[in-house]
């Protein structure tokens, strides 16, 4: 306190040497009195120091603060709003104005206030935070002003640009394609009046386009994947490279090292310049803090590394306020049916509430399936559903959108899906975990996760896509009952209460039963859907599911054919090779379809495209009348007019399953000359 005080003097001595004059706001209090009560009130010291800060400016024409000075007055001052930054000096007006104006944004969250007043003292920060707490900020806004403040010239927009691919100072490191494009954006706003270029670096994108874009228009900040930045990075042609890099960012830490990103990391890191040589800052955040996140740690971040932790011991690290249900149901087959009926109900509260002119929040939800297969299936079977009027009504969720996320899409159609799932006011994503990790998607009301998750921690992510930024949501689990016993040891401790309010979770599809008129016709409009969606997507669900995973495989597999029978109308699960049986354990498992060998495979896929076919089982298929339904016979084309996807004689291109001239036997329900597997038996 003694050493503030007597700073103040003499940097005003020296101001009024230069010449200088000097201006204070009428607010403030005067020079004499900050003196005088320097010894009684603590508070007016942080005061004193930022007016001897711009003494020092004004004496010396400095654009920004050295990192010593910054370090003094943050022992001094806990920001806890953005524009104190400003008030105080310690981050560039340009771009807290970004945040304060652009934004919207003027009190910091938890962590946010943490990490920044941490970061700008250089200090290396591990930071452990719920999701949607605004962490991005909190590691972009110190990690610019450490550019500006090393390079004061930067802080200002020019017109014309010097930057090269060479002149990276700082890094952000993402386990996902998506995430590291929001982050960018994030950043782009931030720097947007600033003189900062900010690149993206991705795979599943043109590496020679994302290049041509970098030098020429340099590159400042990067954001990138582990894969993509250590190709840029090793590879002597692209003239990509740090040698002045300040501050090293890690972004769900947790989930690099659970992708098997940790020898990417360590070899980044081999690449970047020589701590002992150029000063670098690092920062880690993460969502959970497992012990191989402590390693990580351990081999990159300072000793003297702080750990901000707003997630306490035994906290749960989800939202409160995000109330979580979990729906039993009889098995797989229930899950679309269920997820169909909450859609409904939810889309007609909506319009209630908008007919009525009452507040109401349009239903937007997240479908989490734990295999990208499964999540193309549902995908192609809500997309295809219609409404009773036929073909060319309304979709029966109208006005939701649907929408798809996985691995298996371009980069190109991943971003086109996540930027109109943010645009949308209603829709439905079918997404894989791809997305469950630091994506912000606005105004999300519902996520709704199908099967037991792989983790605790996995499922935490998940519903952290809603109730983000104070707003209102639901979370809800939909659970077969074979694996209720794995899903209470994982999801144990969890503010879970079970839900019972779908009629289609009580369904038990083995058996005919009287149904109320609106879960009849959503049974109608689903199978209907599963009929048109080809055999090839339903086949890669199948096996997705069976290598999974499980705690009774004999449960699992029982529980897949059980999903095929009744949910898709085949009257036989799908062939798996012996050798994939051995593999996964299961050749034993009662009920399991082993298919024979690779030279009755081939013969019984050519029977099934020219002729008389025997089954997998080598037993002859009967159909109602063998001579009528042969080959380029008539009754084939009749058979396959209404259907999509046809080729000559009504053979359905999109479904294999099909027999002699095309009369499709398995989706169709028909065996043995009359239709047993009609909807009606199998819903």
């Amino acid at each position: 306190m003694f050493n503030a005080c007597r700073r103040g003097p003499a940097s005003l001595s020296r101001v009024l040497r230069a010449g200088s004059t000097l201006h204070l706001q009428s607010a403030r209090p005067s020079t004499l009195s900050l003196i005088t009560q320097c010894a009684t009130k603590p508070s007016i010291e942080s005061r004193w120091v930022h007016v001897a800060s711009q003494l020092r400016q004004q004496a010396t024409g400095a654009q920004s603060v050295p990192r010593e000075s910054v370090q003094n007055q943050q022992q001094n001052v806990a920001v806890t709003k953005f524009q104190e930054l400003i008030d105080y000096n310690l981050v560039h007006p340009n771009v807290v104005n970004e945040i304060t104006r652009g934004m919207g944004l003027h009190t910091m969250t938890e962590v946010q206030s943490k990490t920044i007043n941490q970061a700008l003292r250089g200090d290396d920060i591990i930071a452990q935070a719920r999701t949607g707490t605004g962490k991005t900020i909190g590691f972009l806004l110190p990690m610019i002003q450490n550019i500006l403040r090393e390079n004061p010239d930067f802080a200002t927009r020019k017109r014309y640009s010097r930057a090269r691919p060479s002149d990276i100072r700082s890094i952000i490191i993402s386990p996902t394609r998506e995430l590291a494009e929001q982050i960018a954006v994030e950043a782009e706003k931030l720097c947007a009046n600033t003189d900062l270029r900010v690149q993206v670096a991705v795979g599943g994108n043109s590496k020679r386009a994302m290049l041509r874009k970098m030098q020429m228009e340099g590159c400042h900040l990067l954001v990138a994947t582990p894969g993509r930045l250590n190709d840029l990075l090793t590879d002597p042609y692209s003239r990509v490279s740090a040698p002045k890099l300040t501050t090293l960012v890690l972004d769900e830490a947790d989930r690099l090292l659970d992708d098997g990103f940790s020898k990417d990391i360590e070899d980044i890191i081999q690449l970047l310049p020589d701590r002992r040589e150029v000063e670098r800052q690092t920062l880690l955040f993460s969502a959970t803090v497992p012990k191989e996140v402590m390693h990580l740690v351990r081999r990159t971040l300072k000793s003297n590394f702080h750990f901000v932790q707003t997630v306490q011991e035994g906290q749960q690290a989800t939202h409160e306020k995000v109330p979580q249900r979990i729906v039993t149901i009889p098995g797989i087959e229930n899950y679309l049916p269920c997820l169909l009926e909450l859609a409904k109900r939810e889309i007609s509260k909506a319009a209630e509430a908008e007919a009525k002119g009452a507040d109401f929040k349009p239903f937007k939800a997240i479908v989490y399936f734990n295999s990208t297969a499964n999540v193309e299936l549902a995908a192609r079977i809500f997309e295809e559903l219609r409404a009773e009027s036929g073909a060319f009504g309304r979709h029966p969720l109208h006005p939701t959108e649907i929408i798809e996320m996985h691995s298996r899409l371009t980069q190109e159609r991943r971003t086109r899906a996540s930027d109109r799932f943010r645009r949308a006011k209603s829709a439905i994503l079918f997404s894989t975990d791809v997305t469950a990790r630091g994506m912000h998607f606005p105004n999300v009301s519902h996520v709704i996760q199908m099967g037991t998750p792989p983790n605790q921690e996995q499922y935490v992510h998940r519903i952290g896509r809603t109730g983000r930024a104070d707003q209102t949501g639901e979370g809800f689990i939909f659970i077969p009952e074979h694996e209720i016993p794995e899903a209470r040891r994982r999801l144990r401790g969890l503010p879970v209460s079970p839900d019972k309010s779908l009629e289609a979770s009580k369904l038990d599809m083995s058996r005919e039963a009287q149904l109320p008129a609106g879960l009849a016709t959503s049974l109608d409009q689903l199978f209907a859907a599963v009929k048109i969606v080809d055999r090839d997507t339903k086949i890669k669900a199948y096996m997705s599911c069976m290598g999974q995973p499980a705690a009774s495989p004999v449960d699992n597999v029982q529980a897949l054919n059980r999903w095929t029978k009744f949910g898709w109308g085949w009257p036989a699960p799908p062939a798996i090779s012996q050798s994939m049986a051995m593999k996964l354990n299961i050749s034993r498992v009662p009920g399991i379809n082993i298919q024979r060998n690779r030279l009755f495979e081939d013969r019984d896929a050519a029977d099934d495209l020219n002729g008389p076919s025997r089954s997998r089982e080598g037993r002859l298929d009967n159909f109602p009348d063998s001579r009528k339904f042969g080959r380029g016979g008539d009754s084939s084309r009749e058979f396959g007019r209404d259907s999509r996807g046809m080729g000559r004689g009504g053979f359905d291109r999109r479904d294999r399953s099909t027999g002699r001239g095309g009369y499709d036997r398995r989706d169709r329900g028909m065996s043995r000359g009359s239709r047993t597997d009609d909807a009606s038996s199998l819903f």
